[in-house]
C-alpha cells in the first residue's frame, strides 16, 4: 500500500482535567484557556508545515469534538465525522469520579488495572482493542493523510500496541494536552517519527522530520 501518514492527536486539556477528574464516557468535557490554546498551537503548527488533512477522524465527546472544531478552523480537512471507536473508555461507575479511585477498585478486585472493568464498563484492554481496530481500517483505506482525534488513555493504549510494549509501560506512553504523534505506515511497518510531543515543540520537530 501506498505511505500512510496518520496522526494522533489528545485533545486539549480540559476544566475536569484540572480538577483530576476521570470523565471517560460519564463527562464530556469543556477545554480549558491552555487547551484550547494548545490546540489551535497544534493547527497552526502543521498547516505551517504545509501539512493537509484528507480525513479527521473525532471521538464523540465533547472535548473532543471541541478540540477537532479549533484544528478545522486552520486545517480545513477534506473529510470530517465521529467515529465511536475514538471515544473515551466507559468506566462505568468510576466515570466522572476521583482519577484515584480506579486504582483502589483494582486493588480491592486483585486485578492489574488495565484488566479492571466496573460493571456496564470496560476495561483498557477492550479501548485498545476498538483502537487498534480503526487503526487497521485506516491503513487498509485509501486515504493517505488521517487525524485521529482522540482521548490519552486510547491513544497510549494504541501506543502500546504499536511499540509491542505491555501495559506496565502505559503511563510513558499518555500524552497531555493535544500532544502530538505522527505515524508512517506501509506494507511492512508502522514507523513512529513523532510521538506524544507537547504543541510546543511540533514546529521545529515537524521541520526536521519533513525536510528528510
Amino acid at each position: 500500500m501506498p505511505t500512510k501518514h496518520i496522526y494522533l492527536i489528545k485533545h486539549g486539556e480540559t476544566e475536569e482535567n484540572l480538577r483530576g477528574i476521570h470523565q471517560g464516557q460519564a463527562v464530556g468535557g469543556r477545554l480549558s484557556e491552555l487547551g484550547r490554546n494548545d490546540i489551535r498551537a497544534v493547527g497552526h503548527g502543521l498547516s505551517a508545515a504545509g501539512i493537509t488533512v484528507d480525513q479527521l477522524l473525532v471521538s464523540p465527546m465533547s472535548r473532543c469534538r471541541e478540540s477537532a472544531a479549533l484544528l478545522t478552523a486552520v486545517l480545513n480537512p477534506a473529510d470530517v465525522h465521529v467515529d465511536e471507536r475514538l471515544a473515551a473508555k466507559n468506566s462505568g461507575h468510576l466515570g466522572g469520579l476521583p482519577r484515584e479511585l480506579a486504582a483502589t477498585e483494582a486493588a480491592r478486585q486483585g486485578v492489574p488495572i488495565h484488566q479492571l472493568r466496573s460493571p456496564g464498563g470496560e476495561s483498557s484492554e477492550d479501548v485498545q482493542a476498538r483502537y487498534v481496530d480503526l487503526w487497521t481500517e485506516v491503513c487498509a483505506g485509501p486515504r493517505q493523510t488521517t487525524f485521529l482525534i482522540g482521548h490519552g488513555g486510547g491513544i497510549a493504549c494504541l501506543l502500546l500496541w504499536l511499540t509491542g510494549h505491555g501495559f506496565e509501560r502505559y503511563l510513558q506512553h499518555v500524552p497531555g494536552s493535544a500532544g502530538v504523534t505522527w505515524v508512517e505506515a506501509d506494507d511492512t511497518a508502522a514507523r513512529i517519527r513523532l510521538m506524544n510531543v507537547p504543541p510546543a515543540g511540533l514546529p521545529s520537530l515537524l521541520t526536521s522530520r519533513t525536510a528528510r
